[in-house]
């Protein structure tokens, strides 16, 4: 599911966009504007845009079991999302890499780190010019979008790579490089490098700036050191795999952590790896840093119907052949529940993915399950059984994809090859 984040912080810097959605805003061509990026520096092409596919949620049915993870077919070039979505996040994208950019692009220094960044950045480039060579074109060291009107520096001396991919992709990207071996020479990854752009109530680094205050009003102290360590404990530049998860994800601990790094140290270059997640959210800003969240109500149905969405992240995992770093990608959406509630193919997936959610996962959601249960007119006891009978459901998948590995323990199942 999607992060937690659900706690009153700073007030909404922007207005609202497009379906509702929040923008931050800003001035182009401001001094902020970051090195290498250049702003309305060509038409926007309108027959493009219009042409762009639907963000219509039939598209990404059904919503599938949270931890799963397939593998696209070899050939298949399926990475990035360009669709309808494209311009409008590219426009929020922009306008944080110039407000708050050492906010949402970050790295733990080093040559190997440096190397990563740039093999994904080209790996990014490459594979937009190749897959819609309309849209993006590159001339020398420029890249051109001709979605946004954005040109971009991919050269030595041009814009730095991770701020380069955010400024051409929708997806977020967070790097992990292979790290210390245990006592079984099983290796670990760690987050190095990251375009974390549309977070949700969580981090790179910790951004907490309240100033200290002071002794004199111990409770509103105490509260300000509880604060910061929150702020603290959202971050996860540097941490591995299994302490970014630790304590936040339990259905990851229950049944992703022993495999992970492994399926990591045996993921072929030429294979791409996806899932899925959703979750109810009441908060219509993409941009949710753990330092910068809006003010959201409790949830209840008659606010999930009226104010709500689903927000759900199509993830890729990609092995960069040169520095063996892992690039994980996040596509977030925002569906409004509305839409959701009244397309009967999208409700009826949305009911079988409801019923589906396991126990730690519903835990996880700290009630917001029950009200999405509750909306969609379905007794939560009917879940809990439904939830027990599928655990070992296997989520629908294009033809010819693979399921990257059973992670389920205790099922029985075997994993399917890498």
């Amino acid at each position: 599911m999607s992060g937690r984040g659900e706690r009153t912080a700073a007030p909404s810097d922007g207005p609202l966009g497009l379906m509702g959605f929040e923008f931050v805003g800003f001035a182009p061509g401001t001094a902020d504007t970051p090195h290498g990026v250049q702003l309305d520096a060509v038409p926007v092409d309108a027959e493009l845009v219009s042409a762009l596919p639907g963000d219509h949620m039939q598209r990404l049915l059904p919503p599938p079991q949270t931890v799963l993870m397939n593998a696209y077919p070899v050939g298949d070039p399926s990475w990035l999302r360009v669709d309808s979505t494209y311009p409008w996040q590219i426009r929020q994208r922009l306008a944080l890499l110039a407000t708050r950019r050492t906010w949402v692009v970050d790295r733990l220094d080093s040559e190997t780190v440096r190397l990563a960044e740039t093999e994904l950045r080209d790996r990014v480039v490459q594979w937009l010019t190749t897959q819609h060579p309309r849209a993006f074109t590159q001339q020398g060291d420029h890249v051109t979008c001709h979605l946004t009107g954005v040109v971009v520096d991919v050269g030595p001396q041009g814009a730095q790579p991770m701020v380069a991919v955010a400024a051409l992709a929708t997806e977020d990207f967070l790097l992990m490089l292979p790290a210390e071996a245990d006592a079984k020479g099983q290796v670990s990854y760690r987050l190095m490098s990251g375009a974390l752009l549309f977070p949700n109530g969580w981090s790179l680094r910790s951004c907490f700036d309240r100033p200290d205050p002071g002794p004199s009003d111990e409770r509103l102290r105490e509260q300000w050191e509880r604060d910061r360590q929150l702020s603290r404990d959202r971050a996860r530049l540097g941490r591995s795999t299994r302490e970014i998860h630790e304590g936040e994800v339990p259905q990851y601990q229950a049944h992703l952590a022993t495999s992970v790094d492994r399926a990591f140290h045996a993921m072929r270059p030429d294979r791409v790896v996806w899932r899925r997640n959703w979750g109810p959210h009441l908060s219509p800003r993409l941009f949710r840093h753990a330092d910068a969240l809006d003010v959201v109500p409790t949830m209840t149905s008659e606010r999930l119907l009226e104010q709500g969405f689903i927000r759900s992240e199509h993830q890729t995992l990609v092995k960069l052949p040169h520095t063996a770093a892992i690039a994980f990608g996040l596509k977030t959406y925002l569906w409004p529940m509305r839409d959701m509630l009244a397309d009967p193919q999208v409700r009826s997936a949305l009911e079988v993915a409801a019923q589906r959610t396991w126990p730690e996962t519903r835990d996880y959601m700290k009630g917001r399950h029950e009200v999405l249960m509750d909306l969609l007119g379905m007794p939560a006891e009917n879940n809990a059984q439904s939830s027990t009978a599928t655990q070992s459901t296997s989520t629908e998948m294009p033809p010819g994809s693979e399921q990257m590995m059973v992670v389920r323990a205790g099922d029985g199942a075997t994993k399917s090859p890498l």
